[in-house]
């Protein structure tokens, strides 16, 4: 039995010509680096929501079971709903129903198989038209047809599932037992009916959430699917993975009107975390970044950056040191994150050269002889310690920050090379606050951070 589409000239064109070509006019030219096995998308009128949606799929490596993972709109249930159709008709053709899986499924987990439930929901149907376009896209280069051929006879299916009143660890239980052979596109819209200014507000917060995967601060109304969402993060944080963002936005920025909004979001996960992943694709852009934010200083001009990587438009904390034949010149940072990184390493990077107050600002003549690093933080996570001994054995290698009352300092990683020694680290620290090298108080705190470094 075949379900058949409802939406089809509503939230995307019905005529399969003017859908493919709509498809594809959303999709990234550029190289994608790295394909991933889950992806959070939208799931709007493909008009609105596209490009966010495009982003994410073409990030998506296909399995042979796509698991689409849903909020249900219309309908209260418990747990999760299963269909028993056999396929899901598009304009673009079919895609079949792993059955067999479904039955599996419902012997394992809690949930209710029942056809109705999916007759009127959008957020599965959306997402078909995206999966059978990256399957099988009409404009295909030359080497895509040939990789295409080494795919004939593989079968796909689809294995909808839409979210009913559960806890969020069930859907990451379910991702946990089908990840082998399975990918996962978590379908959700992000806030819902604000001005554009506090959906940008609210969106920031949640994309804050997903990517550092602090799944307690999560709340209902910050998006539709948030337990699919909730229940994806929930298995990033077991299986120490990251979520990176692909792309953000909300329906004004296409539509025009500001006074009521809906947000859009995709972001793929990456099985390591996202300095990693920075390290890997991104860190002649970030040290590009950084001596073109001072060249153009230099010259009076202010530098933007073109082509942004995604995952450098997420809230990040950056240290910019420059040297001069292996002498510091200047080192500015941030050691929390309040902005877009990319934002973050320009800001540094002109502090560094113009506001460090150990020395005069850099000159046009000295830009030929400098080096730049950048140090990108990872999250801040303070230090429980019984004593200054106790302290001592938990602040190598990291970087550390300490504070006492009106006192802090911070030390990067890379200060380790010159001071080995964990007594020595720590005292030299301590006199950089103002403190004493032999201070120690019951108000003592400290904390640690590791760092990406990036140096020319």
């Amino acid at each position: 039995m075949n379900k058949n589409p409802v939406f089809a000239g509503s939230f995307y064109p019905e005529k399969a010509d003017e859908l493919t070509n709509l498809l594809n006019s959303y999709k990234h030219d550029g190289k994608i680096e790295y394909k991933s096995k889950a992806i959070i998308v939208p799931h709007a009128g493909i008009y609105y929501s596209g490009h966010a949606a495009m982003a994410g799929f073409q990030r998506l490596e296909i399995c042979d079971n796509i698991f689409i993972i849903a909020p249900s709109h219309h309908d209260t249930f418990n747990n999760i709903a299963l269909p028993s159709y056999s396929y899901f008709d598009t304009p673009l053709g079919s895609l079949e129903v792993n059955n067999r899986l479904i039955k599996e499924i419902a012997e394992k987990f809690p949930c209710v198989i029942a056809n109705e439930f999916f007759d009127r929901e959008h957020a599965i149907e959306v997402q078909l038209p995206f999966i059978q376009n990256i399957l099988s896209p009409h404009n295909m280069s030359a080497i895509d047809f040939v990789k295409g051929l080494k795919k004939i006879g593989r079968k796909v299916r689809i294995i909808p599932v839409l979210v009913g009143k559960c806890d969020y660890r069930l859907i990451s239980d379910l991702i946990s037992t089908y990840w082998e052979n399975s990918c996962f596109v978590i379908s959700s819209d992000l806030s819902h009916y604000y001005t554009q200014q506090q959906c940008r507000q609210i969106d920031t917060y949640t994309a804050t959430i997903i990517e550092t995967g602090k799944l307690s601060h999560f709340q209902p109304q910050q998006a539709c699917g948030i337990i699919g969402i909730m229940g994806l993060v929930d298995f990033a944080n077991n299986n120490d993975c990251t979520m990176i963002r692909a792309m953000m936005y909300n329906s004004g920025d296409i539509s025009g009107a500001t006074d009521k909004v809906v947000g859009y979001g995709s972001w793929f996960l990456y099985t390591d975390t996202k300095n990693d992943y920075l390290e890997k694709f991104h860190s002649n852009y970030i040290l590009d970044t950084a001596r073109k934010s001072i060249e153009f200083a230099v010259n009076g001009q202010e530098f933007v950056p073109q082509d942004i990587p995604s995952v450098l438009t997420q809230y990040g904390a950056s240290f910019i040191t420059i040297k001069i034949n292996d002498d510091l010149r200047g080192c500015m940072g941030s050691i929390y994150p309040t902005k877009p990184l990319i934002l973050d390493i320009i800001d540094n990077a002109k502090n560094a050269a113009f506001q460090d107050p150990r020395f005069e600002p850099l000159t046009e003549r000295e830009l030929d002889h400098i080096q730049i690093s950048v140090s990108i933080l990872s999250s801040i996570e303070r230090i429980a310690f019984k004593d200054e001994r106790d302290l001592l054995s938990k602040i190598y290698p990291h970087g550390i920050i300490i504070s006492d009352h009106d006192r802090r300092a911070v030390y990067l990683p890379v200060v380790w090379e010159q001071l080995p020694d964990k007594e020595v680290f720590l005292n030299s620290l301590k006199e950089k606050a103002g403190l004493p090298p032999n201070y120690f108080s019951k108000t003592f705190e400290a904390y640690k951070f590791d760092t990406l470094y990036l140096s020319e």
